[in-house]
C-alpha cells in the first residue's frame, strides 16, 4: 500500500495547535468589529455656587472615562428648589430668589449611569407682592397691596442705602436700608389698588456702586389671606396681650397698637405715626418707643415703652404668608396679608 507524506505543519502535535488557533483569533477580533464601547467612571459638574439673583449663570458636566478622556453624552440636570434656582436642558440657571439660609440648592446631573451635584446658594435685591385685607373694610371693597424687598449681600455688611419700589401706575416707594438692619427687609401695606393695580412691580437698590433690580407680577387678585378668628387684646399696666385662632396659611405674626386706623398710617414704610415710631419689640427689646411685637403664634405679648404715652390705642394682629424678619425660609413669591382689629385698650 502507498504511504501518503503529510505537510509538516499538519504533524505537529495538538497541545501545540490550539494555542495557535487562539491567537489566530484573537487576531482577526482586533481586526474586526469586537470593539467595546468606553466604561463612563466619573461625572464632573462645575459651576459657580454663590449666585446672584438675575445674572447669567451656567453649568458645565463632563463624563469621563477610566483613562480621564471626556465621553460624548446627554446630560440630565434637576433642580432641588426650581422656583428658587431653576435650570434648563443645556445647564442655564435661573436665579429667582433668595435661598433660605440654611437650606441651599441641590443642582444635580446625570448622565451615563452617573451622578454629580453642586450645592448653590443665591445673593441680590428680591421682591414679593400680594393682597392686603382688613376685617374692617367695606363689604365688597377690593382688596389693598403688600410689597415686601428683602436684600442679602454677597459678603460682609451691607452699606446704608434705599430701597426703591415702583408700581405699575408708577406710584413709587422707598425704604432705607441701613448697615446697621441685619434682616435687610422692608415691607408696605397699601389699602388702595387703585393707585397700586395689578401688573409688574419693580424694586432696586444701589449696592457697592451696583445696582441691583428685581421684578415681580400681581395678578389680579383673588387669593387672600384669612383673618385671625376671635382676634382680640388685653391689656394690664404697659403690658399688652393679643390673642385668637390664626388662620391656616399664617407663617408670621406682627401684633401691634396704634392711635389710627392702620391703613391710613405709615407703618409699612417704616415712618413716624401719630403717636411714635411705631417699632418691633423682637428687634429691639428696649427700645422705649416699641409698640409692636413679631412672633409665630397667639396668644403674644407686647411690653410697650416707656416712652409711649398713656391714652387710648387701637390694636391690631396682623398675619403674614412668609416670615420676612429672617432668612430662614424662602419668600414666597405671592405675599398676602391679613389685618384682624382687636379692639381698643387702654394704656396707663
Amino acid at each position: 500500500m502507498p504511504r501518503v507524506l503529510l505537510p509538516a505543519a499538519l504533524l505537529l502535535p495538538a497541545a501545540l495547535l490550539l494555542p495557535a488557533a487562539l491567537l489566530l483569533l484573537a487576531v482577526l477580533s482586533a481586526c474586526g468589529g469586537g470593539d467595546l464601547a468606553p466604561t463612563a467612571a466619573t461625572l464632573e459638574l462645575t459651576g459657580d455656587t454663590s449666585l446672584a439673583i438675575g445674572a447669567a449663570a451656567h453649568l458645565s458636566a463632563v463624563l469621563r472615562d477610566v483613562n480621564g478622556q471626556a465621553l460624548p453624552t446627554q446630560v440630565t440636570y434637576t433642580s432641588s428648589q426650581p422656583s428658587v434656582v431653576g435650570v434648563d436642558t443645556p445647564g442655564n440657571l435661573t436665579v429667582k430668589r433668595l435661598t433660605a439660609t440654611n437650606s441651599p440648592v441641590e443642582i444635580t446631573a446625570s448622565a451615563g449611569g452617573k451622578t454629580a451635584t453642586l450645592v448653590v446658594s443665591t445673593y441680590g435685591l428680591e421682591l414679593a407682592v400680594g393682597t392686603y385685607v382688613w376685617n374692617l373694610q367695606p363689604a365688597g371693597a377690593a382688596p389693598g397691596r403688600f410689597i415686601a424687598v428683602r436684600y442679602r449681600p454677597e459678603s460682609g455688611e451691607s452699606q446704608a442705602s434705599t430701597f426703591t419700589v415702583t408700581a405699575p401706575g408708577n406710584e413709587a416707594l422707598s425704604c432705607d436700608l441701613s448697615p446697621r438692619n441685619v434682616n435687610n427687609w422692608c415691607w408696605w401695606m397699601l389699602p388702595d389698588a387703585t393707585k397700586y393695580p395689578a401688573g409688574e412691580y419693580r424694586a432696586g437698590l444701589v449696592q457697592n456702586g451696583l445696582t441691583y433690580a428685581a421684578t415681580a407680577t400681581l395678578p389680579k387678585p383673588a387669593a387672600t389671606l384669612g383673618f385671625v378668628d376671635g382676634g382680640a387684646a388685653t391689656v394690664s399696666q404697659r403690658a399688652v396681650t393679643f390673642g385668637g385662632k390664626l388662620p391656616a396659611d399664617a407663617k408670621w405674626l406682627y401684633s401691634y397698637m396704634a392711635n389710627s386706623r392702620f391703613e391710613t398710617s405709615s407703618l409699612g414704610s417704616r415712618q413716624t405715626d401719630r403717636t411714635a415710631v411705631l417699632r418691633g419689640q423682637a428687634e429691639q427689646p428696649e427700645n422705649p418707643l416699641a409698640v409692636s411685637v413679631y412672633s409665630m403664634a397667639l396668644p403674644t405679648t407686647l411690653n410697650v415703652g416707656t416712652a409711649v404715652a398713656a391714652g387710648s390705642y387701637d390694636t391690631w394682629i396682623t398675619a403674614m404668608s412668609g416670615d420676612l424678619s429672617s432668612f430662614a425660609e424662602v419668600l414666597p413669591e405671592q405675599f398676602n396679608v391679613s389685618a384682624t382689629f382687636g379692639g381698643k385698650v387702654a394704656l396707663k
